[in-house]
Parts: C-alpha cells; structure tokens; sequence
C-alpha cells in the first residue's frame, strides 16, 4: 500500500515516531531517554510530522507496536494511537514487535544476505524467561514459524536449528544461560528503532491496496503473560 504510515514504538526503553512515505522514510524523531514515552510521545509524533513537511490530517494509517514489551509502553503507544485515530478518522494497525525486531536485524549493513538460518529475536520477560519466536531467513525474505512463546534461556536451544541466531534485548539478562554451542548468540546492544516498525507496516500492508480497505478496529496487545496484564477491575470480573 502507498500513502504516508505514521509509525509508534514504545515497546522498550526507547522509541518514538517515523513517517515513511511510499515505502521511503521521510522521518524519525526519538525520545530522549529511557521510559520517557510517556511525557515526550506526541513531542515526537509532531515533530516527526513538522520534519516530513506534513500535517496530522495528512497521515493514512497509524501503524504501532503492539507487543510483546514493556506493559506500560505498550499501553502508551496503544492509547496515544488509538486517540489520533479516532480524532483523524484513520485507520490503526497493529505491529508484531518481533516481526520489526527481524526486520531491523537483516536490514542492518553487516548482515550477511546469503545466510539459510533460523532468526529467534529474543525480549526479557523476566521470571527467568524470554519472550521469542522462530522466523527462517532464506534468499533475502524471512518468514514467521511459530507464535510468541516463552522459553527458558537454557532451553532454547532445544526448539532450534545448529549456529541459529538469537539477538535483541533479552540477550543480556541471560547471556550466560544460553547455549552458546548450539546457538550463535548475539551479544549486540539491540534498539529497536521507530523507523523499523515504519517499514514493518509497509511490508504488512504491501497487499493492501488503500487505507479505506482498513477495518477501523481496536488493536489488540500482544503482552508477555496475559494474566499479568490485566487491570485490577479485569481481575476481579473473573472470581
């Protein structure tokens, strides 16, 4: 799909907004700090906007993140994107985290092409546990072949492939745990960028062909644990 996507992250530390016009990035402007989606979010969605010589009006789909991740970045991007979607009459799609995760990972410049490998992009979901997923890289395309799961850092390797790839943000909390025999275990610092789930909904659109064919739909998070993600009144409807 053509047209201008307005892309949110909060699902980490860092994050903010990146404008991408007809498959090009026109912007990206990010907090200036950890956790401060909160009080810089919509600083960066204006000025995201104000860089790419465009208005809110102008926009065609809000594209954001919706997990796995943080819980309370998670619900600001959710929220704040939800709002200019009512507000703008936009349509709002949701973006798996780890789709933008892999995206990122085989865009980036070192990244050898040729590789036939199994890509688990790895979030720390505390409780000795990541949150992942197996995606196979192949000819230049990766594709998804699992749902989101929660695995044991030392168990990991047994669901993957000899020298496959593990990468992200939960790697240093478990570095030493996981199978380094096994696993080709990458030690990288891993941001994920606003400008990486831009392009993460392009690609997601690619068969869509106008905004209008959109379903205006609340995006659903994609959270860790479920049980854990839930506010007290939710909690109490279930006793």
């Amino acid at each position: 799909m053509d047209g201008i996507i307005l892309a949110i992250e909060t699902s980490g530390d860092m994050g903010g907004a990146a404008v991408l016009r007809d498959g090009e990035l026109e912007s990206e402007v990010e907090v200036s700090g950890p956790r401060r989606h909160g009080a810089e979010l919509m600083t960066c969605i204006d000025r995201a906007m104000i860089d790419a010589a465009l208005n809110r009006a102008d926009m065609d789909v809000i594209a954001v993140n919706c997990g796995p991740g943080s819980y309370t970045g998670l619900r600001i991007g959710l929220a704040t994107a939800a709002a200019l979607g009512f507000a703008l009459d936009k349509p709002v799609v949701g973006v798996p985290c780890f789709e933008a995760m892999v995206l990122q990972y085989v865009m980036a410049p070192d990244f050898a092409v040729e590789l036939k490998r199994e890509l688990w992009p790895v979030l720390d979901a505390r409780r000795d546990e990541v949150m992942t997923a197996r995606f196979l890289y192949e000819n230049g395309q990766f594709v998804r072949e699992t749902e989101d799961m929660l695995v044991a850092p030392d168990k990991l390797h047994e669901q993957a492939q000899r020298q496959a790839i593990v990468f992200g943000a939960g790697v240093p909390p478990y570095e030493g745990r996981f199978n380094h025999d096994h696993l080709f275990v990458d030690r990288r610092e891993f941001v994920l960028k606003p400008a990486s789930l831009a392009l993460a909904a392009f690609r997601q659109l690619a068969e869509v062909q106008s905004a209008a064919d959109l379903p205006r739909e609340p995006v659903q998070p994609r959270y860790f644990r479920r049980v854990l993600a839930k506010t007290i009144e939710e909690r109490a409807k279930e006793v």
